[in-house]
């Protein structure tokens, strides 16, 4: 027992001395390497750094100054070339003010121009601003050599195309004209050997010298003069016109006005007539319906729109009576509205009133008050390929037989007098026309000679008194049909045949044929 006392005593003093010993060990070892690493630090070579040399004071005045100097010299090459620049930019601003001021100029001019042919094109049934600058003024020189009669809406300052300076004088002139001639055929009895008036057809029995036969005249050729000359911002316009229609191959006046802005003064075509409708009718009688009077007249026009325009007149009184004479004493009354339509298309509407004032042989005179309206205008019709045109026109009223083309060459149908009581009437009155002219693009060589075609019909009524006799003016009928075309943009030749037909009050009915070749040179 004492024995193992002694050996688990001597077993747990060996244990704390080799635990004595671990702890020694390791702090030795700790040690060592301490010392290891602190004799391998010492042993490395240390770097020493250097402090670089401080410039003198010197020194560093005179890198500065070259510093400065190098400055200088860039700035004053800076300002050298500032002042270049500014002397190039104020070059460049007195060239833009120029140009700018030259550009104002010039789009002024441009816009006057754009106005003035607008004005032409709505004048000329031509399209607005569809074709190129060139082909549009081509139109519209050949429009102005086709109706150069027609009052323009503005009037150019300075020379017009095809005109001349009269030397000494700011004013320009201009001289035009036309060669008609035509051989028309009459088949049937006829009043007239030149044209065809259906209210020269006689019914009932043939008077002698009016069975077939065929006429040549030139007689319906015709002169014109034209003057402008500036006058303020826009110029003063005179017009004169004639032809040899009047009695025996005696010149006969047409047109004779001044026109100045708004205001036309002077016998041109009336402001009821619709001249723009441009019905190409080869006889020079015209169509029986129409409404194409010229007579003198005060007419004052204004345009809020350049599609739209404005007029008012006071017209000669020329009234026409059956029994009676015709006493003028207050003008004809007039208003008008004219709307452009797209593609040269246009629509009128007019009204009068006038009055009817006559004397009868035994010196009675009676007055009444006649009115009437006037609608026309043209549609241009687009089928396909198709640049045709339709026109119409329709006038009716009461005692208007003056604006009504086969009643104002009947004459007397203005009014009646009542043979019975001595009362003035007037009379009711309508005439209405259908145009359609075709165009013929179909063949090459057509189009190139601008080859077209135009039939109408026309109509002029009478609604007739009981009183008056048996062979008065009750209806008439009128069909044309015709072909043209055009070589050049100076010549025009055609065809056209026509059949007419009247009827009086009593039923009695007669009709007429007749052809008629016509050659038209304007220049």
């Amino acid at each position: 027992m004492a024995a193992e006392g002694r050996d688990a005593a001597g077993r747990v003093c060996h244990g704390a001395r080799w635990r004595e010993l671990l702890r020694v060990g390791c702090v030795l070892i700790v040690a060592i390497l301490m010392s290891a690493a602190t004799a391998i630090s010492a042993a490395a070579p240390k770097t020493v750094r250097s402090k670089p040399a401080t410039p003198s004071l010197s020194t560093r005045v005179a890198e500065q100054k070259k510093r400065v100097d190098a400055q200088q010299v860039t700035i004053e090459e800076q300002k050298a070339l500032i002042a270049g620049q500014k002397a190039v930019v104020d070059s460049q601003s007195v060239r833009i003010e120029s140009q700018q001021a030259r550009l104002a100029e010039l789009e002024a001019q441009l816009l006057e121009m754009k106005k003035r042919l607008e004005i032409l094109e709505s004048q000329a049934n031509l399209p607005a601003w569809e074709d190129s600058l060139e082909k549009r003024i081509k139109l519209v020189e050949a429009a102005t050599q086709r109706s150069p009669e027609l009052p323009p809406d503005l009037v150019s300052a300075g020379d017009f195309p095809g005109s001349i300076r009269i030397p000494g004088t700011d004013a320009a002139i201009k001289f035009g004209g036309r060669i008609r001639t035509a051989v028309v055929l009459t088949l049937d009895p006829l009043g007239t050997d030149d044209r065809f008036l259906t209210n020269s057809i006689p019914v009932g029995q043939a008077a002698s010298g009016e069975a077939k036969r065929t006429n040549i005249s030139a007689r319906a050729s015709r002169l014109n003069i034209e003057f402008r000359t500036p006058s303020g911002v826009e110029e003063l316009r005179a017009y004169f016109e004639g032809d040899f229609t009047g009695e025996g191959n005696a010149f006969r006046l047409r047109h004779a006005y001044a026109q100045y802005r708004g205001i036309i003064a002077g016998q041109t075509w009336s402001t009821f007539s619709d001249p723009n409708v441009d019905l190409e009718d080869l006889d020079f009688e015209g169509v029986s319906s129409e409404n194409v009077i010229r007579q003198p007249q005060v007419r004052y026009w204004w345009s809020p729109k350049p599609d739209t325009r404005f007029a008012v007149a006071a017209e000669t009184p020329a009234v026409s009576i059956t029994g009676g004479q015709g006493v003028n004493l207050f003008p004809d009354v007039i208003a008008r509205g004219f709307w452009g339509l797209a593609r040269g298309g246009h629509l009128q509407v007019a009204g009068v009133v006038r009055q009817i004032r006559g004397e009868t042989s035994n010196g009675t005179v009676r007055s009444e008050w006649g009115t009437g309206a006037s609608v026309s205008g043209v549609r241009e019709v687009r089928i396909r390929e198709l640049t045709d045109r339709l026109m119409f026109q329709l006038n009716a009223g009461y005692g208007i037989a003056r604006y009504i083309n086969d009643l104002n060459s009947e004459g007397g149908q203005d009014a009646v007098f009542d043979t019975t009581t001595g009362e003035l009437k007037v009379l009711p009155a309508v005439g209405w026309y259908v145009g359609y002219e075709h165009r013929w693009k179909e063949w090459k060589a057509a189009e190139t000679m601008n080859l077209r075609s135009t039939v109408l019909w026309s109509i002029v009524a009478v609604d007739n008194f009981d009183f008056q006799p048996p062979d008065a003016y009750w209806k008439t009928n009128r069909f044309a049909a015709n072909v043209v075309f055009s070589p050049t943009s100076r010549a025009d030749f055609g065809l056209e045949y026509i059949y007419g037909t009247r009827n009086n009050k009593d039923h009695q009915s007669a009709d007429a044929n007749q052809f008629q070749v016509v050659a038209l040179f304007r220049f």
